[in-house]
């Protein structure tokens, strides 16, 4: 119950017997997880792609580690990366050319291409469900509810992405078992979106769960590792060393705080840190975790070694404390040197 708008200009229908012709350009406005996944996908069927946003940087509700590594990656790639515009004020066609110009610096700029298409969030789908009529509250476009799904319509319940809250599918999910059980058996179960894997599937994909490392250091004293993909033997004998393991835990408790992922496979790995945080697992315990070998999700058990040698919880001999931070190969077991 939800859409995205766009504007690729009036794309004629193909006639039959001929084949559709990707434009040769195209600006994408928005660089959120949808605009980037986007221009992933365009730019690997040969398309050139510009890419732009007001925000300071793209995929802006990630870790800034994640942002900065795959806007580094795209522009390697040939994709434009333009962050920090002020505003898009019209978009104009002249033939098979449209312009979309934005506000920069004061004055207004133009960007070109065959089609232009905004990726800048959904807006719920109500036009045709009537809902004043059957007393359901509308709020900027979304529906309104209640910690219990509940509109205000006491006898109507709503879940996904048309109450504009965690819009994502697995959270869709979660939330029409939770409406439906309390709809049909009366009850009065609460959602709560606690610990939430998510990501986008750019190339390279990423993903996380968990805090930021600057929302994390804002609540406590953490300790972070991050390691590249290019110390992971799958990822050099598979040839994708770009990216890398950002791993988060407290301190004092060594619990893990959240993980953050680019790469290949990105998402399938942060699911067994998901999986950890929901168990309440300290970092220690992940370490000792014996994860198959060669595999992308090992990644995330060097990470979780460099974090307990920092924090002295694994047993080290003085000479090998000397040698400072030394590299941490898979195939390395936490017993003492």
């Amino acid at each position: 119950m939800s859409r995205c708008w766009s504007s690729w200009g009036s794309v004629p229908r193909v006639p039959s017997g001929e084949t559709f012709r990707l434009p040769a350009s195209v600006v994408i406005a928005g660089a959120a997880a949808t605009g980037s996944q986007l221009a992933s996908i365009l730019a690997a069927f040969g398309t050139q792609i510009t890419l732009v946003d007001v925000a300071p940087r793209i995929v802006p509700g990630e870790d800034e580690l994640v942002s900065r590594t795959l806007a580094d990656v795209f522009r390697r790639r040939g994709i434009r990366v333009m962050t920090g515009i002020e505003g898009v004020e019209r978009i104009e066609q002249v033939g098979v050319e449209r312009t979309l110009f934005y506000r920069f610096d004061g004055g207004l700029h133009p960007l070109s291409a065959e089609a232009i298409l905004l990726s800048t969030g959904w807006l719920g789908n109500l036009t045709s469900l009537n809902l004043p009529g059957a007393g359901v509250e509308i709020e900027r476009n979304y529906v309104r509810v209640d910690d219990h799904l509940r509109t205000s319509a006491s006898h109507i319940y709503a879940a996904g992405d048309i109450t504009g809250r965690m819009m994502l599918v697995q959270s869709a999910s979660y939330e029409a078992r939770i409406a439906a059980e309390n709809a049909v058996l009366g009850g009065n179960a609460a959602y709560r979106h606690q610990i939430v894997p998510h990501g986008s599937f750019t190339d390279p994909e990423y993903a996380s769960v968990g805090l930021t490392e600057t929302a994390a250091r804002k609540v406590g004293n953490m300790a972070v590792a991050v390691v590249p993909y290019a110390e992971l033997d799958r990822a050099i004998i598979d040839g994708h060393t770009d990216g890398f393991c950002k791993l988060i835990v407290e301190r004092e408790t060594l619990r893990l705080v959240g993980v953050h992922v680019i790469g290949e496979q990105a998402l399938e790995i942060v699911h067994v840190v998901a999986a950890g945080m929901a168990s309440g697992m300290t970092v220690h315990q992940l370490a000792e975790l014996e994860i198959a070998y060669p595999t992308y999700t090992a990644v995330v058990g060097l990470a979780a070694r460099h974090i307990v040698r920092e924090l002295g919880v694994m047993p080290l001999a003085a000479q090998w404390r000397a040698l400072g931070q030394p590299g941490i190969a898979e195939w390395e077991r936490s017993e003492t040197p």
